[in-house]
């Protein structure tokens, strides 16, 4: 592969990677939506269920060529955009996308699924704030999504 191709070969896998983080997100939450209406009217969707535990695996694909392609744009540019203003608000939002997603996203979904496998989902306190703090979760993801695109297309520096 000619040099010349490089940076946009990089690109488009960085742009793939970074809307299938997104639309994962965007689907999660979703997911997530209609498991609350059905758990409101008692029953349990297990279809739902299973689909909803694969998807944190196709956004860790999506991080991982995300890194690996924005690692590569930075060789081929020798870290041209490393310096720009604009470039570091948005690797301090991926690394917010990242720690949310580890720290609030993961450990909410964990505690939810060990509640479903211990027995049926009884609405408590306990319940009522893991389905709060997932739905914060999600608005903060689509939300550091959306800068991150606001920031990639309108580079200011």
């Amino acid at each position: 592969m000619q040099i010349t191709y490089l940076l946009p070969t990089f690109l488009v896998l960085h742009l793939t990677a970074l809307v299938l983080m997104a639309g994962t997100t965007l689907v999660d939450y979703l997911a997530y939506s209609s498991f609350w209406k059905f758990a409101d009217q008692g029953s349990r969707p297990d279809a739902l269920l299973n689909t909803m535990a694969r998807l944190p695996r196709v956004a860790g694909i999506g991080a991982a060529v995300l890194i690996i392609s924005g690692i590569g744009m930075m060789a081929v540019t020798h870290g041209v955009f490393g310096e720009q203003l604009w470039f570091r608000i948005k690797f301090a939002l991926v690394l917010l996308v990242i720690l949310n997603s580890l720290l609030i996203g993961r450990r909410q979904g964990l505690k939810l699924r060990k509640l479903l496998e211990a027995g049926e989902l009884v609405f408590t306190t306990e319940v009522a704030r893991i389905k709060s703090n997932i739905k914060t979760f999600h608005r903060l993801q689509l939300l550091l999504f959306s800068l991150i695109i606001f920031l990639s297309v309108f580079k200011f520096n």
